[in-house]
């Protein structure tokens, strides 16, 4: 009996698994065809027909393990931070801040990583995060001056970066956005 071919969606995930895991273990510079194939058992050969570059790979897999993001309205900035960031927090088989080192570590050799990162991976997590910042702009809660690039590049740093402690989604809000709120409000 042959093999399942790649084409096969469950076949696919076992694949993306593996490039994932790979990639949160060894990182983007040591990363290559020939560990994904020992772990997906696939031939290297067969990974390249469908993938010319690694960046591609990575991102495929990326795309294909995104998670269902809400948009939500609490009413308030840090009550929306929270519900995203508890989306963000759901359980997942995958090393978050492992790959997201890689990816950071990779987007600063490979311009065609950064770029495909940049176009499929970051808008997904990004997007959520910049409407809650424009609404909580035009309720008055930020500061228009405020600049939602770096905001939001800190919230998505420090939430990888601290991933694995306990209550940190709290910390954030808490211990971070309320604080520089009631700065921006007293000003």
């Amino acid at each position: 009996m042959g093999r399942t071919p790649l084409d096969a969606p469950e076949r696919l995930q076992e694949v993306f698994a593996a490039v994932l895991h790979v990639l949160a273990e060894v990182g983007y510079a040591r990363f290559n065809m020939d560990l994904v194939a020992l772990r997906a058992r696939a031939s290297k050969a067969s990974l390249y027909q469908r993938w010319p570059s690694k960046a591609r790979l990575i991102t495929d897999a990326l795309k294909a393990n995104l998670p269902e993001l809400p948009q939500p309205d609490e009413g308030t900035f840090t009550e929306d931070v929270r519900v995203i960031m508890r989306a963000w927090g759901e359980p997942t088989p995958f090393d978050t801040a492992g790959i997201f080192l890689g990816l950071l570590e990779g987007s600063r050799q490979d311009a065609d990583l950064a770029c495909l990162r940049e176009e499929h991976i970051d808008r997904a997590y990004t997007e959520h995060l910049r409407v809650a910042v424009d609404r909580a702009k035009t309720r008055g809660e930020l500061p228009d001056r405020l600049d939602t690039d770096v905001l939001i590049t800190a919230l998505i740093s420090t939430f990888v970066l601290r991933s694995d402690e306990r209550g940190v989604i709290d910390s954030i809000v808490d211990g971070l956005l309320r604080p520089l709120i009631g700065i921006f409000r007293a000003k």
